[in-house]
């Protein structure tokens, strides 16, 4: 299943581990929620230094397990996300949940920002 569809079930995983505080969200809430709390949390210049690839330092951000949005971090968890959504067979070779698992926060941190262009959220207060 190729991920750089819209209706990869990815998107709708990623909106719905997030956790805002508001009463009935909507998308676009929830999205500004998350880039306000990583801005808060991990955007501080010194991370900026020693991680200028905004992707990168918000995927580094993402395996702190941060409150405002809650994606799996268990590596049995992740496989069967892969699975799920086609990424790997059931069968697959340590080999290939070894690169599922060694890129997931990468992975996650990509889709996060198709989903702020998808949905037309300007996120270059970031950088």
């Amino acid at each position: 299943m190729k991920t750089n569809n819209k209706l990869h079930p990815v998107f709708d995983y990623l909106l719905d581990c997030i956790e805002t505080e508001q009463e009935n969200p909507s998308k676009l809430d929830k999205i500004n929620f998350v880039l306000e709390n990583f801005n808060s949390e991990a955007n501080f210049l010194n991370n900026k230094k020693r991680y200028p690839n905004l992707q990168y330092r918000f995927a580094y951000w993402l395996q702190g397990a941060p409150s405002s949005i809650s994606i799996e971090y268990w590596n049995d968890e992740i496989i069967k996300l892969a699975i799920k959504w086609g990424a790997i067979p059931e069968n697959a070779t340590e080999n290939q949940q070894y690169k599922i698992i060694s890129n997931y926060y990468n992975f996650m941190a990509a889709k996060f920002f198709q989903l702020c262009k998808q949905n037309k959220v300007d996120y270059s207060f970031l950088y």
